[in-house]
């Protein structure tokens, strides 16, 4: 059953290995509201607080479906919003479409207006609670802060307003996580990787590597994505990388079943493509870090 385009979508879902509070981050049209969920909230109604606890519980990395699962399979993500988020559909809806004629950029979605919310249980329902409204205030989630000692002088830097979010013509809200990008002037699209509140050093380590592949020469060329730059707001933090981007549909090697005998030529293909880049990589010193299946992206060559 195909599922129903939504009104919003999904940005960043917190949670924590101390306690069952979440917090999710949805955009809907050009608002980004932040809703804090509380287990305490919750308490009041023993069937809704089972039914956020069996929401939270699907979140955890290591949840696997029991036999009390449906067999047809929803990212329990998207189920835990099309849950919790009933009550706020008439809010959403209120707020009426993006504006096809705007050019929107990442400044739009990394400081959109910001409303606060929280929820409470009223005879038996989730009722949404306001709480607040920020105007470009900088995002808790996003950006960080590299030390000194990483130079990236190499690199352009963009400001988030001259990097432009394409949006299709049925979008109803800005990305959650812009992905798709490009800068004025560039004829090739990016891909914007975030980089997180508390990612320093994994953003520092990622622009080391890239900054050796960049310095490096290959022959022939390898088939790996480069970074064209990095995304700075006015007060120096860095909130994502603009990498080369690859159009495959996001078609990652985990996602395909290499047992299936239509892959069975391009599987030997795929391992002799990877174990070449990474032959290139470490004769250059150069460690990639997690080279797995699921950061293998396959494109629309079928090349890997």
């Amino acid at each position: 059953m195909s599922r129903k385009q939504p009104i919003y979508e999904i940005g960043p879902f917190i949670s924590s290995a101390d306690n069952t509070d979440t917090q999710l981050n949805v955009y809907a049209c050009d608002k980004l509201f932040k809703i804090d969920l509380f287990t305490s909230s919750f308490e009041s109604s023993p069937v809704l607080l089972a039914e956020y606890l069996r929401h939270v519980r699907r979140q955890e990395p290591e949840w696997i479906p029991d036999g009390s699962e449906t067999w047809e399979f929803e990212d329990p993500l998207d189920e835990m919003h099309d849950w919790i988020l009933q009550p706020f559909l008439p809010i959403f809806q209120e707020l009426g479409s993006l504006d096809p004629n705007r050019k929107y950029t990442l400044e739009d979605c990394l400081f959109a207006e910001e409303l606060h919310y929280t929820v409470q249980v009223v005879e038996n329902k989730v009722v949404p609670i306001y709480l607040s409204n920020a105007k470009n205030m900088k995002h808790h989630v996003f950006g960080a802060r590299l030390p000194s000692s990483v130079d990236y002088s190499m690199f352009p830097v963009y400001r988030p307003k001259e990097v432009q979010v394409p949006i299709s013509a049925d979008s109803a809200a800005l990305p959650g996580v812009p992905r798709k990008v490009s800068i004025h002037g560039r004829p090739q699209p990016s891909f914007f990787k975030i980089v997180f509140g508390g990612g320093m050093h994994i953003a520092a380590r990622e622009i080391l590597t890239y900054s050796k592949i960049r310095m490096a020469k290959f022959d022939p060329p390898i088939l790996a994505s480069q970074l064209e730059g990095l995304v700075q707001d006015d007060n120096g933090y860095v909130m994502g990388l603009l990498l080369s981007y690859i159009d495959g549909g996001g078609t990652r090697l985990n996602c395909i079943d290499g047992r299936d005998p239509k892959y069975s030529e391009l599987r030997h293909k795929w391992v002799d493509q990877v174990s070449h880049t990474l032959k290139q990589f470490h004769s250059q010193n150069i460690i990639w870090g997690d080279a797995k299946a699921e950061n293998v992206l396959v494109d629309v060559n079928n090349d890997a």
